[in-house]
């Protein structure tokens, strides 16, 4: 028993715990001997919250140090009941502390309670607890005269135990990204990020011979020390800002200005290339996939006109958009000409995001969602291929004046 205590206690140096306690209805109507089992199983919930104070200082790692495991359970009232009622008495019984992570939901007409652990060894003392847990009810009962709900007491441990052992078979990761290079070592594939070289391994290892020297960011997991397995991969954009904003949004319209503003300004260095790229929200109707924007189809019209002139008529962008920022509710069609576009221009721009208007949509829902993930939030940041809260961190836009933290967003 003390090894048991010793193990529980041994995985997080000195942690303060929180404990919350609340009662719950029972679902399991009084059933003789193996009523007040059920009752004690589910007459208290217990959520312990693990407080790391101090731990991110005394365990700091390198962002290229192997990931830590994390193991989920899906389990209905009846299998977090006795789960709860077994960590609870392993703690009483063993003492020491440990945390889980608890997320609610329905599902359909019943409600899912899934549990996160982030600790293996709390994985292996469940089993101990549940075990102890299982052997206290089978000494209550009789075989030759089961009650119903002593059945279902059987099958919820049997249902829980099997879950466990997936769980524990079956960790999740959580991925990283690294930015860096594709090296060639003998018959190795490694990949060189802040000054360490991994070796690739894993089902796309091998597709990254082909991207040898040239820069990515690459998304994947570190399971063991010195070793990548990639699951997903972009050229990395050498000094370059993307902005996604949505053509209407005050505060997309302001980090424009400042930007074009802030980049005009004399340097020392090689300015940062600027692009600016657009969201959209996909939804469905009658059936079938359809593309809106925060404000209304008045904005998806300015977006399709923004990315046509952007992308047929570049010379004419940045005035356009910084019109646009200054004017919001002049035809875009007089803002067109105004910026420099000839009438046949405008025209050609017309039929363009008339003709093409699900092609264009698309795509950039693509680009912003398939890179970067981004599926919402005007004004988001993207420096060297890789997202960014604050410009102003960043050694390329130092002293940039700052701007608002707001953003247009559901």
């Amino acid at each position: 028993m003390p090894v048991v205590a010793s193990v529980l206690r041994s995985y997080c140096p000195a942690p303060r715990v929180n404990l919350a306690l609340s009662g719950t209805k029972s679902i399991l109507p009084p059933g003789g001997n193996l009523w007040l089992f059920i009752s004690s199983l589910l007459s208290t919930v217990l959520i312990v919250w693990l407080g790391l104070t101090g731990w991110t200082a005394l365990c700091a790692e390198s962002e290229l140090a192997p990931g830590k495991p994390h193991y989920k359970l899906k389990l209905n009232l009846n299998e977090y009941s006795i789960f709860n009622a077994a960590y609870v008495d392993g703690l009483l019984k063993y003492g020491g502390s440990g945390d889980f992570k608890l997320e609610m939901a329905k599902e359909g007409n019943e409600v899912a309670w899934t549990v996160t652990i982030e600790n293996p060894r709390i994985m292996e003392l469940l089993g101990i607890f549940v075990g102890e847990k299982t052997i206290k009810l089978v000494q209550g009962l009789d075989p030759a005269r089961l009650e119903p709900t002593e059945k279902i007491a059987l099958e919820t441990i049997k249902s829980l135990t099997k879950k466990l052992e997936e769980a524990q078979k079956n960790p999740v990761w959580d991925t990283v990204k690294v930015s860096g290079l594709v090296l060639e070592d003998g018959t190795n594939l490694l990949f060189q990020a802040q000054g360490e070289k991994l070796r690739l391994v894993g089902d796309r290892a091998r597709e990254l011979s082909a991207q040898r020297g040239i820069p990515l960011v690459a998304e994947g997991f570190i399971k063991l020390p010195g070793q990548f397995e990639p699951l997903r991969w972009l050229e990395k954009r050498l000094n370059t800002l993307e902005l996604f904003v949505m053509s209407l949004c005050p505060f997309g319209q302001r980090a424009e200005i400042s930007l074009y503003t802030f980049l005009a300004q004399p340097r020392n260095s090689v300015a940062p290339s600027f692009e600016i790229r657009y969201l959209f929200y996909k939804t469905q109707q009658d059936g079938k996939d359809t593309f809106i924007s925060l404000h209304g189809e008045e904005e998806v019209r300015e977006d399709l006109v923004q990315m046509a002139v952007r992308d047929y008529y570049p010379q004419f962008f940045q005035p356009y958009v910084m019109m646009r920022a200054d004017n919001t509710r002049a035809s875009w069609k007089k803002l067109a000409e105004q910026a420099g576009l000839q009438a046949a221009d405008v025209a050609a721009v017309d039929n363009i995001i008339s003709t093409q208007r699900g092609t264009m949509i698309q795509k950039e829902y693509d680009y912003a969602t398939g890179h970067y993930g981004i599926t919402d939030g005007s004004p988001s940041y993207v420096w060297e291929s890789q997202p960014v809260a604050d410009l102003r961190k960043l050694e390329a836009f130092k002293g940039m004046k700052e701007s608002s933290e707001e953003a247009c967003a559901k």
